[in-house]
């Protein structure tokens, strides 16, 4: 043997069996990130580029003004105009798709690499030979989890970190999209990166539990995606939102800009009366026509006062670590759940 040869490092133990176990799927995760973060660098200097090139960087849809001049509901009306129509035609779509490709990833992550990661070794029984060693389970099953769950908190942190980049410099334009929707809240901040490890760690407490990988990778799935439209229906009620006014002829003096409603269906809203109790719209949503309508108003004692419940923007953050602290609270509780169970596993060899 050569002398480098001698000299260089041997790795050993379980971390190195893990890596040679998954060295195929990460190096797989590790060209995916590569390919989406640069795909995302690409089309934000593109789109940058363009607004400063045509001077309407900062200006928002045609309820605004850019440089004074309000742009026009439609196209061909002046160069500002179309310019901003194409800033949406080119760019609203890619952005949109690489949040809902973002949304996906936690479930792939789940799906195909934490439901495999013990089930393929429980249905096959290639596990046994690590348990007659000098290895305990519970070692086992740590170092099984500590090297894909850091790729996988490491990729999805570059990703979200990148997206939020992206979004941070597109939301001005694109104001329609409410900010509380799927995209881009489950694709920006901690809350698209804590929602990677629990589904992972669905993934691995299904294949535990159902030691068979095919039904683990099926039962994570439809849990996965549960989750998420879980996530989505609370995610308005994360926070007390804020109640806006109008006057006594029903006209709101000012609204807010970059709203997210508290409903996930619509928002909220309704009539006061003149106690100042909320009267919600939905209370007479039977009524057919405006005498009906009127009348069930005037039965409940509305007045002309309306009011809006709403979440500002400056609500995104707080209801990002909010969210983000209920996946990672969820993923530690799987953690521990896997923990319990491979401990609570008969020491005799069992048929597979």
């Amino acid at each position: 043997m050569s002398t480098a040869a001698a000299r260089r490092p041997r790795t050993r133990g379980l971390m190195w069996l893990v890596w040679r176990q998954h060295r195929a799927a990460l190096w797989a995760g590790l060209a995916l990130v590569v390919a989406v973060a640069a795909y995302i660098v690409w089309q934000r200097a593109q789109m940058v580029g363009y607004m400063r090139a045509h001077d309407i960087d900062g200006c928002a849809d045609w309820r605004d003004f850019c440089h004074g001049k309000r742009i026009a509901p439609r196209r061909g009306t002046d160069p500002i105009t179309d310019a901003y129509f194409h800033l949406r035609d080119a760019y609203r779509t890619p952005l949109l798709n690489t949040g809902r490709l973002l949304i996906a990833l936690p479930a792939l992550i789940g799906v195909f690499v934490g439901a495999p990661l013990f089930a393929r070794e429980l249905e096959t029984g290639t596990h046994q030979l690590v348990w007659t060693q000098s290895v305990s389970r519970t070692r086992w099953l740590a170092a099984k989890l500590a090297l894909p769950l850091a790729a996988v908190l490491t990729g999805t942190t570059v990703l979200a970190v990148l997206y939020t980049w992206w979004w941070r410099a597109a939301r001005v334009h694109f104001s329609d999209i409410a900010w509380g929707t799927a995209v881009p809240f489950d694709a920006t901040g901690p809350a698209a990166v804590a929602l990677a490890p629990l589904s992972f760690f669905l993934g691995a407490a299904a294949g535990l539990l159902l030691r068979r990988t095919l039904p683990a990778m099926v039962a994570t799935l439809g849990i996965t995606v549960g989750v998420q439209y879980g996530l989505g229906a609370l995610r308005p009620h994360l926070m007390t939102p804020r109640t806006i006014v109008s006057d006594a002829t029903g006209g709101f003096a000012r609204t807010p800009s970059e709203l997210f409603y508290t409903s996930w269906r619509g928002f909220t809203e309704g009539f006061l009366t003149r106690s100042g109790e909320k009267v919600p719209s939905d209370r007479c949503s039977s009524a057919v026509g405006d005498d009906a309508w009127n009348r069930c108003l005037a039965r409940l004692g509305a007045t002309k006062r309306q009011y809006e419940e709403l979440h500002p923007v400056s609500h995104f953050w707080p209801m990002q670590w909010i969210q983000a602290g209920i996946c990672l609270a969820a993923g530690a509780a799987l953690a521990a759940l896997c923990v319990w169970w491979i401990g609570r596993r008969p020491t005799v060899k069992e048929p597979v």
